[in-house]
């Protein structure tokens, strides 16, 4: 078995190519280096990173956010840049729609990727990912091609990251925005929420930099009031105080903890001293032992976590703690700021920041109202494989990803986590559905492959939009008048794969 170093060493010797590469053909081009990224908080996280190398090189660029990489989207980059010497770089995606590159873009291009590649649809199928690897490696790099997992072991800013790092090797602070976007990704999947694979070496990094600290905690928000903090966790379930903060205010009054400092204003997790954090930790273990009847050692797995805190943001900032900091570039993504997230990934602390809490606050609101209404609505139903809902005038596309996330890491039961969960939302002043899929991880491990299901489902379906991911998270658009089909194949596809595994 090829171990960690030799693949690592592989995989930026090919880097270091790519860079050559990247280079040799930007000298013979005068316009702008197009980056193309994603929305999301790895997307928005991937493209700061290419900008802010492209921009320390003294090269021209621009950053355009898209929902998804689609073929419609493919052909409307075809034309832009026609008759254009403009260098293209696809980041936090591509890897699923690299023929379509191939096949319509004849500028030179870059892709910079962690999800599966086309007609890949687990990592075990070695041979085509080998195949694919050998024919677009000159232009495409992808953590499959090398063994490791991009659902877990890095993620699309990561990948950017270690680029910029072979362009100049200042460029090593940026390894702090690689982990946002990998945290946005929730690939802190180790131990107490540590990271693994590739992004475990990108945190030696930003610690031998004096980026991060790294420090143990109590697993919820450290910026929001406390009461609400505990109530609305969506990894800690306390039977009769999720959910309500007036009773969580009175559990924490009971321990003696204030939840006012004297000059009024309310306190969080950070403002507790070490003292009361024992308290709390000490009275949670021994409430869910009481009441869910769970080994301690269990409960502090999920309680106690690592928090990377970034050095040289304002201490209780929503920027210090990289899952704060991931929350505030998701919520601009996807409220269409996404120019607001980039800025600030890129070092913007005025106006851009001022934007952006904004942002978050409307962000976190719509996701409130969406999940208050699955909840009081009931509108998941079951088949007999998958559960789907459709979001209809409250769930817009932009969001309907991050909702059905929400459901398999919520506690408190909404979802039968022994399917994976499909969530559609229209597009507005068009007949499609966007299409998100999650899956939680005790069925991806038995067999439930998300990325596939949503492939072989739309060929059943006679579709031929493009769609893909990880297995355990995936998506794609459906005409409306062929959901019902395609949810239907979705849950052939499922059961194929829970039978045959």
């Amino acid at each position: 078995m090829i171990d960690f170093t030799e693949k690592y060493n592989q995989l930026n010797t090919d880097l270091a190519s790519l860079k050559d590469y990247f280079l040799q053909n930007i000298e013979e081009l005068n316009g702008p280096v197009n980056i193309y990224t994603h929305l999301d908080s790895d997307g928005l996280s991937a493209g700061a990173i290419l900008g802010k190398a492209l921009y320390r090189e003294d090269l021209p660029f621009q950053i355009t956010i898209l929902k998804q990489l689609e073929r419609e989207e493919i052909i409307k980059i075809k034309k832009q840049c026609e008759d254009k010497l403009n260098f293209i770089i696809f980041s936090d995606f591509g890897s699923g729609q690299y023929q379509d590159l191939k096949d319509n873009i004849d500028n030179p291009f870059l892709i910079l990727d962690h999800h599966l590649p086309y007609s890949v649809s687990d990592k075990e199928q070695s041979d085509t990912i080998k195949r694919i690897y050998m024919e677009t490696k000159k232009w495409h790099c992808n953590p499959y091609f090398y063994g490791f997992d991009g659902s877990v072991e890095v993620s699309g800013s990561g990948m950017c990251y270690l680029f910029a790092k072979h362009l100049n090797k200042h460029n090593t602070d940026l390894s702090v925005i690689a982990l946002i976007g990998a945290n946005g990704d929730v690939q802190n999947q180790g131990p107490n929420k540590s990271f693994t694979g590739i992004n475990a070496k990108i945190v030696e990094q930003a610690k031998e930099n004096n980026l991060i600290e790294i420090v143990d905690d109590i697993n919820f928000s450290p910026i929001k009031p406390l009461n609400e903090a505990i109530a609305y966790s969506s990894d800690i379930n306390l039977p009769g105080l999720s959910g309500d903060v007036n009773k969580t205010l009175k559990f924490l009054k009971q321990l003696g903890i204030l939840m006012k400092h004297a000059d009024g204003n309310v306190r969080t997790l950070m403002d507790l001293n070490q003292e009361e954090k024992q308290k709390l930790t000490s009275a949670i273990i021994e409430y869910i032992s009481l009441k869910r009847d769970i080994e301690p050692y269990e409960i502090i797995n999920k309680l106690i976590v690592n928090r990377y805190l970034v050095n040289g943001e304002n201490e209780g900032s929503d920027l210090q703690d990289i899952n704060e900091f991931s929350n505030v570039l998701n919520a601009c993504g996807r409220t269409n700021n996404a120019s607001i997230g980039i800025a600030i990934a890129m070092g913007d602390r005025e106006e851009a920041y001022k934007q952006a809490k904004k942002n978050l606050k409307d962000y976190k609101k719509s996701l409130v109202k969406a999940l208050t209404w699955i909840k009081e609505e009931e509108v998941i139903y079951e088949m007999d494989y998958i559960q789907y809902f459709y979001g209809e005038d409250v769930i817009p596309e932009s969001i309907i990803g991050t909702v059905c996330s929400m459901l398999i890491f919520d506690e408190s039961k909404i979802i039968n986590k022994k399917k994976p969960i499909f969530g559609y939302a229209k597009r507005k002043d068009e007949d499609i559905f966007k299409v998100s899929a999650r899956a939680d991880k005790s069925i991806v491990e038995k067999g439930v492959n998300l990325s596939e299901a949503i492939r072989k489902a739309l060929e059943l379906s006679e579709l031929i939009a493009l769609g893909g991911g990880h297995p355990p998270a995936a998506g794609t658009k459906v005409p409306t008048q062929k959901i019902d089909i395609f949810l239907e194949n979705c849950d052939k596809v499922v059961e194929d794969q829970l039978t045959n595994s």
